[in-house]
């Protein structure tokens, strides 16, 4: 089976996700690679065709607001994952999560005793003139107190990359 690097021409003096400078699979990547190599090129098209059809078939989309072309687009996700070496993830990792902690008590606040409007850190304008504020929802205290909901999934993350 042919090399998936075969016909792949490196760029002398740019850095490289994949590759080191000299050209080898970088310890990170070496394990995916590896699995990549098992596969023919067909097949990797074909993995990568049936990805895009099951965003489609989901109706999977992201907004770009104030785009003449209109809101919505396709989610675009390309078929490797970007890999990120242990120690590059634990910092970021580290900023990630701060900045959940953070919209987490932002949104406790603005659903709860609105410190920030009253503070004038917000405007209340912003926050109230928004179509997605959710005026139902204040006084509500969500179990553990996570109005993110994305913080179990980033502690989840942290823990396996850190073995744990």
């Amino acid at each position: 089976m042919p090399d998936l690097l075969d016909r792949y021409p490196p760029t002398a003096g740019n850095y490289h996700e994949l590759l080191d400078d000299s050209g080898a699979v970088r310890a990170h990547w070496r394990r995916l690679f590896d699995q990549l190599q098992r596969s023919t090129p067909a097949q990797l098209v074909q993995r990568q065709a049936l990805l895009t059809r099951q965003i489609h078939e989901n109706g999977v989309t992201y907004n770009v607001y104030a785009d003449p072309k209109g809101a919505d687009r396709p989610w675009e996700l390309d078929l490797l994952p970007h890999v990120i070496a242990v120690d590059e993830w634990q910092q970021l990792s580290a900023g990630i999560a701060q900045r959940a902690r953070l919209l987490n008590a932002v949104l406790a606040d603005l659903y709860g005793p609105q410190r920030l409007i009253a503070e004038g850190l917000l405007p209340a304008e912003l926050v109230f003139g928004h179509n997605n504020f959710l005026w139902p929802c204040q006084g509500i205290k969500p179990p553990d107190g996570a109005f993110c909901t994305c913080m179990p999934s980033i502690w989840r993350v942290r823990l396996m990359v850190a073995g744990g």
